[in-house]
């Protein structure tokens, strides 16, 4: 076992180091601008992903997977998503379709994040994140929780063997089931596209099952359009 052969202690030590010594150091924010949540990541890669253990640098993977991971979901949570769905039309000869993209741009956004107080428990490092953000997407946040929009929610599966991708596979499907469910509630017929935005709220939660990621997610969502089938 990885934690069996090396100094926890010692390597925890460069880990903090490794970490915070990439991130620019942040001014102090007001307590209502911090974002602070914890996030895990497996200490290893999957079986059969290609990527080696490294015994020079055994935290290097699931440091890189936090890099990649927690942009991700602070950018749901203070810039929102942009997303187009086409639900799959048998009849129609129709394939699902689903995409979204940020609704919003944050620049140097890992400036402003921080990944704190390390711990592993199991085969997982687990750490805190804060992120300090600016006041106009505090703002930002604000005004979507004063328009009161529907609040959705969704689970969704990815690979553990694609690693980061595999959290980006589960969150996709998280947001279409959530936004699939929506759509059943408000038309009565299939519809032909789905557009819309939404607000990453509360936490990401990440669990595993069977080999794969299981990401639960919760959501403000504000529909630009519902376009029906031109009836014939």
């Amino acid at each position: 076992m990885l934690i069996g052969k090396f100094s926890v202690k010692k390597y925890l030590s460069v880990l903090i180091f490794s970490v915070l010594f990439s991130a620019s150091l942040t001014s102090v924010a007001p307590v209502d601008q911090v974002i602070r949540f914890s996030l895990w990541t497996p200490l290893e890669s999957y079986p059969g992903s290609g990527e080696e253990f490294d015994p020079k640098a055994p935290f290097a993977y699931p440091i890189q997977r936090l890099k990649e991971v927690v942009p991700f979901f602070i950018e749901g949570m203070v810039c929102g998503w942009r997303f187009t769905y086409t639900p799959s039309d048998k009849m129609r000869n129709v394939e699902e379709y689903f995409e979204f993209e940020p609704l919003r741009e944050y620049p140097n956004m890992e400036s402003s994040i921080k990944y704190l107080e390390p711990w592993v428990e199991g085969n997982r490092l687990n750490c805190w994140i804060e992120f300090y953000c600016p006041p106009y997407l505090t703002a930002w946040r604000e005004q979507w929780n004063r328009s009161q929009y529907k609040k959705i929610s969704g689970r969704g599966y990815g690979s553990l063997m694609k690693g980061f991708d595999g959290i980006y596979e589960g969150a996709s499907e998280a947001l279409k089931e959530a936004v699939r469910a929506y759509g059943r509630t408000v038309v009565k017929n299939k519809p032909q596209e789905i557009s819309g935005e939404v607000l990453l709220t509360g936490l990401p939660s990440i669990g595993l099952k069977a080999g794969r990621y299981v990401v639960d997610l919760d959501f403000f969502l504000n529909v630009s359009r519902i376009r029906d089938y031109s009836a014939y």
